[in-house]
């Protein structure tokens, strides 16, 4: 599988399909298997990619402060390497702060922006939350304990009061074949919640979709249409599923970018 020189760490990434490309950014402590359920469909007709942040999956994870602004230049840096001049960018959690900034910051480099369960920054609970799950990841409990904990904020009610496909969620979770290390976990960490979007919305002018899970308590709902009402072109649209429903929902969620990506709002 690709690997690629960036900066100061070597990334993964993968790709299907061709033609207009479509960068896809994990959230945290995630890797581009977040997007496995969801990349046959977002690349029939485009050039869908989806990469490891430094400091999860297949890419290398230097032990020394991360930044959102650097991830971006990181994500840039893939399009560099790989010949392309503007995409269409879909980030999920801590990857739409990513892609927030390389909108922000690059504007000519990217067409449209898909923001899933993001913020303009985290909340108090979301703060708590991922500090917490920091703590976890570095105490002595085993993968599935620290997992189960985590099951609460990141799945539906229904799925939770399955034992069965609860069991199955933290099961994945705990065997990732390629976990964040617990301080590339940390660090990404401390990018994230030192992240506030906020005063750069307004200069963000391509056209947005944010989708919210209608169960989604990690990051309110509300704060996703605040998101979307501060963006120039934003279309806030909810869908089933809490934080994780890209996992529990894909086809849902796949059906929404395609759709949004076929005609998406013009800017202006």
């Amino acid at each position: 599988m690709p690997h690629v020189q960036l900066r100061d760490v070597v990334a993964y990434y993968e790709e299907a399909g061709s033609g207009p490309p479509l960068l896809l950014i994990a959230g945290l402590g995630g890797h581009s298997g977040l997007w496995s359920l969801q990349l046959r469909a977002l690349s029939l007709g485009r050039r869908a990619i989806a990469f490891d942040n430094r400091g999860a999956g297949r890419t290398s994870a230097p032990d020394k402060p991360y930044s959102i602004a650097g991830m971006a230049d990181d994500a840039l840096q893939l399009l560099d390497q790989l010949d392309i001049e503007t995409a269409s960018v879909a980030g999920y959690g801590m990857g739409g702060a990513i892609a927030l900034e390389l909108a922000a910051e690059h504007a000519d480099r990217v067409e449209n922006l898909v923001l899933i369960g993001t913020s303009a920054t985290p909340s108090g609970r979301q703060r708590l939350v991922s500090e917490g799950w920091a703590d976890a990841r570095r105490s002595n409990l085993s993968r599935e304990q620290a997992f189960a904990l985590t099951a609460p904020w990141l799945y539906t009610s229904e799925l939770l009061a399955d034992g069965q496909r609860r069991n199955q969620a933290v099961e994945s979770g705990a065997n990732d074949p390629y976990p964040a290390q617990d301080h590339a976990y940390t660090r990404q960490a401390q990018a994230f919640l030192a992240y506030d979007a906020s005063s750069k919305l307004a200069g963000i002018e391509q056209p947005a979709l944010v989708l919210s899970g209608e169960e989604d308590i990690l990051v309110d709902p509300a704060d996703a249409a605040a998101l979307a009402e501060a963006l120039p072109n934003g279309t806030l649209r909810q869908l089933p599923g809490a934080h994780a429903g890209l996992v529990e929902h894909p086809q849902a969620y796949a059906a929404a970018i395609t759709e949004f990506l076929a005609a998406p709002v013009p800017a202006g």
